[in-house]
């Protein structure tokens, strides 16, 4: 990189680049290590945005994209307000794990916001404003609420036994309100296994064919659909994730997932999973 004109400018611009491809708030000192520069100077570049409204602080010091930021972008539909940012915080902290709104629109999917419950697990995935073919089983929550021909062409991309169970899929997300995730594996403990190591990758995957890996890793995690059986089983079974339709005026234009990662889930704890992502979708959807 050439040097820069004005280096003061450019550690700004790098600070807020940083925030803003972020999966979560960040603090003054992974913010300084990320970047390589001095805490000092870091403490005093966020300051200042701090004060300007362009950086938010939050109550465990961990900094994030400020509203003076976020009213720069009014106009567009995929940044969630500050309504709905609340109510995905409020579900991260009632699920107690992490919390994923993504807009499904023209075939793709695209994470426009992200939120952690405090002390809960970090998994990598897609950033805040990445977007990916949408292919089965993603998607799944908002599907029984669009037309036949994007019904039809989501279904067409299962494959293999998947194929036959997707109309179940279906059928359980119109009656629950919600899909229900556990791993492609038998093993229970492949939740805890597949999170230790991708959360040893790190929040922040940039290289591409890393980014890659840890995808295909993920898409193990939530490979099987619970069915109607399945959840009413009194056994404890492993979940790994939850969607739920958002809606708005126009059907169901985004979904929302919640990720608990757990290798053993009462029958009452799912039903509380259920519970709580549904009311969850319900506050989101009001907030839009």
């Amino acid at each position: 990189m050439p040097e820069s004109a004005s280096p003061p400018t450019r550690r700004v611009i790098e600070v807020m680049e940083l925030l803003t491809r972020s999966d979560r708030a960040l603090t003054a000192s992974e913010i300084a290590a990320a970047l390589s520069l001095a805490r000092a100077t870091i403490t005093a570049v966020l300051t200042e945005l701090t004060d300007a409204g362009w950086v938010h602080r939050d109550r465990d010091r961990r900094f994030g994209p400020g509203p003076a930021l976020a009213a720069l972008s009014t106009a567009d539909p995929e940044i969630p307000n500050a309504a709905v940012r609340a109510e995905l915080r409020a579900l991260a902290e009632a699920a107690q794990c992490g919390v994923t709104l993504s807009r499904i629109t023209d075939g793709r999917l695209t994470v426009v916001a992200k939120e952690y419950a405090l002390g809960a697990r970090i998994v990598p995935g897609l950033a805040v404003g990445q977007s990916i073919p949408l292919a089965y089983p993603a998607g799944a929550a908002v599907m029984p609420w669009r037309g036949e021909s994007e019904r039809s062409a989501w279904l067409a991309t299962a494959t293999g036994p998947a194929r036959r169970s997707a109309p179940a899929l279906l059928r359980f997300v119109t009656t629950h309100g919600c899909a229900v995730f556990r791993p492609d594996s038998d093993d229970a403990g492949l939740v805890d296994v597949l999170a230790e190591l991708l959360g040893a990758v790190g929040a922040e995957v940039v290289q591409p064919e890393l980014r890659a890996r840890v995808l295909r890793q993920l898409a193990r995690l939530t490979a099987r659909p619970y069915r109607e059986a399945d959840l009413a089983s009194a056994e404890p079974l492993p979940v790994s994730y939850l969607s739920a339709p958002v809606f708005d005026s126009s059907a169901a234009p985004y979904e929302v997932q919640i990720g608990p990662l757990r290798s053993a889930v009462s029958h009452s704890d799912r039903a509380q999973y259920v519970e709580t992502i549904r009311k969850g979708a319900e506050a989101i959807s009001l907030a839009t």
